[in-house]
């Protein structure tokens, strides 16, 4: 079967399918593993933290009070209260970037790590003095106690003594100390 348009085929292929060719390249020649190693560095990494911290206040900011009432009273078993339905929908926009945060941490990128701790506290810090939203009054406490949970997520990465002093640094010059508290 002759394809004229290469791409085209691959465009339709499953992910899983994708993952499971791109393995068997790799594992059948070790100069295309390098450069497939190589390419893949090199679309996870140059995390910058303002463009980190802009998309998740833009996502923050974008969520609706309607959906925290949708959300909360009482369900089938039992009531919610709408802080948590907040919390919650807060919690569904974080969780993609901490794992990313995991995935850098596996793969030994501190920096990508770090650089993408400090935009996601740079993003609460925005939302928690900037956001206008409606949203943000049902979530009065969750920039802070978020703030909180991309601190212990990066934590878990074991940050050595440069990493929480970077980290550290980019609080207090950035984000006037906001929850400095977090890194000690």
């Amino acid at each position: 079967m002759a394809i004229e348009n290469t791409h085209e085929i691959i465009d339709q292929l499953p992910p899983t399918v994708a993952l499971s060719i791109l393995r068997s390249l790799a594992d059948s020649d070790e100069g295309l593993a390098a450069r497939i190693v190589e390419m893949a560095l090199s679309h996870i990494s140059g995390v910058d933290p303002e463009e980190i911290a802009a998309f998740l206040y833009d996502e923050l900011n974008a969520l609706e009070v309607e959906e925290v009432w949708d959300r909360a009273g009482p369900k089938r078993d039992g009531y919610v209260d709408p802080g948590e339905a907040a919390d919650l929908m807060i919690d569904e926009v974080l969780e993609p970037f901490l794992k990313d945060l995991r995935r850098y941490q596996k793969l030994g990128l501190k920096a990508e790590a770090n650089h993408l701790c400090m935009g996601l506290l740079w993003g609460f810090y925005q939302f928690e003095h900037e956001s206008e939203s409606e949203f943000k009054d049902w979530a009065r406490d969750a920039p802070a106690n978020f703030a909180w949970a991309v601190v212990d997520a990066w934590k878990e990465g074991s940050p050595d003594r440069a990493d929480v002093a970077e980290v550290r640094a980019f609080v207090e010059d950035e984000l006037g100390g906001w929850q400095a508290r977090l890194l000690t």
